[in-house]
């Protein structure tokens, strides 16, 4: 069933949010994979960069003590929750020891301690990580999904359309995708899998490559959901003979041709088209449970009909990338945004606090 988009009037308000001090104790919550395998990865220090500006800008929007944390494992997290006491803890964890599968074990551990944090609980953080079974959620909830499969290097040589899109099945960030993941035969293919299998573990997961533009739609909300404007990807300077996809490069090597060849703008796209975009953005947010905020990244398909190729929970805030970017084309600073995610899990603390404990 189809979800009516709201009003553009209503999406995202651009209003200056409340700046007086809140009186909370907040803590901004980050990986420090540095010295973890793959450390010196640009996505890995864009965490760090990126949770200090979420501190500071929250320390000018009615969080003047906000404090942050660098974890290197769950210990880490547990010394902070009892020092710091925090009644909202702003979870930036992506991965512990250079691993995402701690992901959903921060998120875990939070709950299981009662703290209120930012994102999406940790069963749904599970469910996005693995995209085969994302993938299969959302067909079996009526939201438009490409053919995907799940392989590993027992099943690489089993027949799947051309052109292929091939990814690792449980990385994030672009981690695992270059210009070789669009394949076009089954030894291709196979490679691919086996590689993929054997550099990141875990399988692979297997879509039919979608011909047409790339659109995302970032969605904000707790009980009430608003959207931003789509984005799209300009691939117009990408270079020749790569496919039209975002590339770990692209997203993350600021020196490199596929970098400095993709765009993202605003998506100018018919009347019936955006709402129709909307409507597909916010059933698959509802449907894997994504709370507080999250992207939708879909694809045209030869018919020009939006399909869903990720959801991404808690994807990133970093200042001038992603969604921030969208926010600031709409009127929305950088720390007006990331307060109005911090006062999402707020007013769930609030809500807590008022219920009293539970027997």
């Amino acid at each position: 069933m189809e979800t009516s988009p709201l009003p553009e009037s209503e999406r995202f308000s651009t209003a200056v949010f409340d700046r007086e001090p809140t009186g909370s104790r907040l803590v901004v919550l980050a990986s420090d994979d540095r010295e973890a395998p793959g450390g010196d990865r640009p996505d890995v220090r864009e965490v760090i960069e990126a949770a200090t500006d979420i501190r500071d800008g929250l320390r000018t929007r009615g969080y003047p003590d906000a404090r942050l944390c660098l974890a290197r494992n769950l210990a880490d997290i547990r010394t902070m929750l009892s020092v710091e006491r925090p009644s909202v803890v702003f979870n930036l964890i992506e991965s512990l020891k250079g691993k995402e599968t701690w992901e959903p074990a921060v998120a875990a551990l939070l709950e299981r301690q009662g703290v209120a944090f930012t994102g999406s609980p940790a069963a749904v953080l599970r469910a996005c990580l693995d995209k085969g079974l994302c993938m299969r959620h959302l067909a079996r909830n009526g939201v438009p999904v490409p053919r995907s499969e799940v392989r590993d290097a027992t099943n690489a040589d089993r027949p799947f359309p051309f052109p292929a899109f091939v990814k690792p099945r449980r990385t994030d960030g672009s981690v695992g995708i270059d210009e070789g993941s669009v394949v076009h035969d089954a030894q291709a293919l196979a490679r691919r899998v086996r590689h993929l299998c054997a550099t990141y573990g875990g399988g692979a997961i297997l879509q039919e490559y979608l011909p047409g533009r790339e659109i995302n739609v970032a969605v904000f909300g707790d009980r009430e959901l608003t959207t931003l404007w789509p984005a799209e990807i300009d691939f117009t300077g990408f270079p020749e003979g790569v496919p039209h996809i975002v590339t770990y490069k692209a997203k993350w090597d600021e020196d490199s041709p596929e970098f400095t060849g993709t765009v993202s703008r605003r998506a100018e796209l018919d009347p019936a088209l955006e709402r129709r975009v909307l409507c597909v953005a916010l059933n698959a947010f509802r449907v894997m449970g994504v709370r507080d905020y999250g992207r939708v990244d879909m694809r045209l398909d030869a018919q020009g009909m939006p399909r869903v190729i990720e959801v991404n929970p808690n994807s990133d805030l970093a200042p001038g990338t992603g969604i921030s970017r969208q926010a600031e084309r709409q009127g929305i600073e950088h720390p007006d945004l990331v307060a109005r995610v911090a006062g999402f899990a707020m007013a769930r603390a609030k809500r807590a606090l008022e219920r009293g404990p539970t027997t």
